[in-house]
């Protein structure tokens, strides 16, 4: 997996997205992510405490859409509480992680696992919109009393399995060879 990593990072050395790095480093937003000495940490403390609110939404609607949570309560009303909680976080991820990204570019520009984790990021996103109106649109359909059959099932679990994946690749990003 080393091997395929580094061998990435070798091909984005040779793309604009170095020049891209480079040229970030000389903004004045960069400069006040770097001379700000908290500016970072800040960003780094958000970026993981939108992950885990949206993960923690994630979860739960996954949770009850496989009847494990939820209690009394139905898929369309647990879907209507976390649901805003998912894309909310998401915004906020958006915004560190693009903060993080100018603080400090040339590392993440040309690490191939930042850029693993952000074709999963896309991905995840693309699931869960599909994930979420098919959700809405059977809900509706059935009414109050809908249950998710196995493919939306299934699907949740994969979302909650595509964050995972991005935790870790955003874990690894850390020690990944730029």
């Amino acid at each position: 997996m080393g091997d395929f990593f580094y061998g990435l990072t070798e091909q984005l050395r040779e793309t604009f997205l170095l020049d891209a790095a480079f040229w970030m480093q000389e903004t004045a937003l960069n400069k006040l992510m770097v001379l700000n000495f908290w500016a970072v940490p800040l960003a780094q403390v958000m970026h993981i405490m939108a992950i885990a609110a949206g993960f923690g939404a994630t979860l739960m609607l996954t949770l009850r859409v496989n009847n494990l949570a939820g209690g009394a309560r139905t898929v369309p009303q647990v879907a209507g509480r976390y649901i805003p909680w998912v894309w909310w976080a998401l915004i906020f991820i958006v915004i560190s992680g693009f903060l993080m990204l100018i603080a400090e570019p040339v590392r993440n520009m040309i690490n191939g696992v930042f850029w693993v984790k952000m074709a999963l990021l896309l991905v995840t996103v693309l699931i869960t919109v599909a994930f979420q109106n098919a959700a809405r649109a059977q809900a509706h359909a059935a009414g109050v009393a809908w249950n998710a059959g196995g493919g939306m099932r299934l699907t949740s679990w994969l979302i909650v399995i595509l964050w995972c994946l991005i935790m870790v690749c955003g874990r690894w990003i850390a020690y990944a060879p730029v």
